[in-house]
């Protein structure tokens, strides 16, 4: 009886431990919780990103943002932690706080992986009340050295460089296994998105619209930094753009020349593109470039 009483005994433990941990894979908090209040008056960065910080130390979870309007300093940005699910409710905005920086980022996605933005995603940048008059790196999003990152039905806009920015980071060469779906960036100063790095993205259903201010001023900007990036399995389908001041797609690969890293870039259904699209120092970059019945670049 009482090696069975001690075996129950353990097996009821493990059933509550694996209990308790599958509740905190799954756990919500709402960043009222730990003080943000919404009122577009307050500043509630370190409040959202105390309710972040916890779920992160309990191994991840999703962080609600109920209706209001989040003023944060997008100089200091929300910083988003591994297995972390910010879920904006109908209503709620994150609204950069006016600044002079050349570069900021509202949501910084940094060396992670296990991200997602879902619900009603609304982030605001500082362009109509931006203070300096230097730089084009404000970016709403961005994503950096990461890994498994979805952003989903967002609208992402007025922000002084780009809506959404794709890279890298000195600790990863890429980001990787990103997902863009059903987002709508209006009036972003630089890009609607640029992609720098990346392996195995792929962008579904984007409305970019009226981008403009600084060059290259297009809807979606592919072009890496430097020779040892990556523009790797990367596809782009149902694209919509109007009224950006560049191209509504643009493919500039001369940073890639000596590259070991051959491109692979799918572009399906661009028919929507009245801002035209533009492919640009790509003659001897090795890999595929297949833009559907437009344009062909194959170099193997």
């Amino acid at each position: 009886m009482n090696k069975f009483f001690k075996l129950s005994f353990l097996t009821s433990l493990l059933v509550l431990i694996s209990i308790v941990f599958l509740n905190m894979l799954d756990s919500k908090v709402t960043v009222s919780s730990f003080g943000a209040i919404g009122d577009d008056q307050k500043e509630d960065t370190d409040a959202i990103q105390k309710a972040i910080d916890f779920q992160s130390d309990h191994g991840g979870g999703v962080v609600i943002l109920s209706k209001g309007v989040y003023l944060i300093d997008s100089v200091k940005s929300l910083i988003l932690k591994d297995n972390i699910t910010l879920k904006f409710k109908k209503g709620a905005i994150l609204q950069a706080i006016p600044n002079k920086a050349d570069n900021y980022e509202v949501v910084r996605i940094k060396d992670v992986k296990n991200v997602t933005l879902t619900g009603d995603v609304n982030i605001k940048g500082d362009r109509l009340n931006h203070i300096g008059k230097t730089g084009e790196w404000g970016f709403g999003i961005s994503i950096t050295g990461s890994e498994n990152i979805k952003v989903e039905n967002a609208e992402i806009s007025n922000c002084w460089g780009d809506g959404i920015y794709i890279g890298s980071t000195e600790i990863k060469g890429y980001s990787n296994q990103i997902n863009i779906s059903d987002v709508t960036l209006i009036n972003n100063r630089r890009q609607g998105i640029s992609i720098i790095s990346a392996k195995n993205l792929e962008i579904s259903n984007a409305n970019i619209l009226n981008t403009n201010g600084t060059a290259p001023e297009s809807g979606i900007d592919l072009e890496p930094n430097f020779s040892t990036e990556y523009l790797e399995n990367i596809k782009i389908t149902n694209l919509k753009t109007e009224n950006n001041s560049g191209y509504g797609l643009q493919i500039y690969l001369k940073n890639l020349r000596g590259s070991i890293n051959p491109v692979s870039i799918e572009i399906v259904t661009s028919n929507n593109l009245p801002d035209g699209f533009y492919v640009g120092e790509y003659e001897g970059i090795e890999g595929k470039i297949l833009i559907e019945d437009f344009f062909t670049h194959i170099l193997e």
